[in-house]
């Protein structure tokens, strides 16, 4: 499990500079605008991806029928990628908490939950994607993904203008303590359905 962890990050190298470059803008903007919001959710979205990027780089070399030759089980090949998942929004974590401590000035726990809530939309986004690219393959995975994505923003920002109302402030507030056990619940299940997934793929 630890080698084929290894060998993802060992992978993501070549996309470092541009992680950094990207990184580094968004940074540079959230000081400048002094908001960190913007700042964190990009890193928490773009740490979640480096996942599918690892996903990429398999599929385009054969890494799976490749893998599977080897004392590696399908089970080893689905777990590892949602734990470099796992690893990768952490350290998106991290940095956000710094940012929001040290640039946003924000207050300890302040910055805990902002920098918590960011990670849990990583991790959500992350249990959504590999279920769908272990079916379809990270191509098709992506358009998929853009419409799961974009079609919710849509139908939120016309349901206002169709007469229907918004939740109110209270129902928001109770999401902050349902929200944890939804992600946790959607990550178990989707480390399941992707297991079930990969066990019926053929090569």
């Amino acid at each position: 499990m630890k080698g084929l962890i290894l060998k993802d990050l060992l992978n993501l190298r070549k996309q470092a500079r541009i992680i950094l470059l990207f990184v580094g803008f968004y940074f540079v903007l959230g000081i400048i605008n002094q908001n960190g919001d913007s700042f964190g959710g990009v890193v928490a979205l773009l740490f979640a991806m480096l996942s599918v990027t690892a996903m990429a780089y398999d599929e385009r070399a054969g890494w799976d029928k490749y893998a599977l030759t080897m004392p590696v089980s399908r089970r080893d090949l689905v777990v590892s990628k949602y734990l470099l998942g796992v690893l990768l929004s952490s350290a998106g974590f991290l940095l956000n908490l710094i940012f929001q401590l040290g640039f946003a000035k924000a207050a300890l726990v302040d910055g805990l939950l902002v920098s918590l809530a960011l990670f849990g939309v990583g991790i959500f986004f992350l249990s959504l994607m590999l279920p769908i690219n272990f079916k379809w393959g990270v191509e098709k995975g992506r358009i998929l993904m853009m419409i799961g994505l974009f079609g919710p923003t849509i139908l939120i920002t016309l349901l206002p203008q169709m007469g229907v109302a918004m939740p109110g402030e209270v129902f928001l507030q109770s999401l902050v303590y349902i929200l944890p056990v939804v992600v946790i619940v959607l990550f178990a299940f989707s480390v399941w359905i992707s297991l079930r997934i990969y066990g019926k793929k053929e090569f």
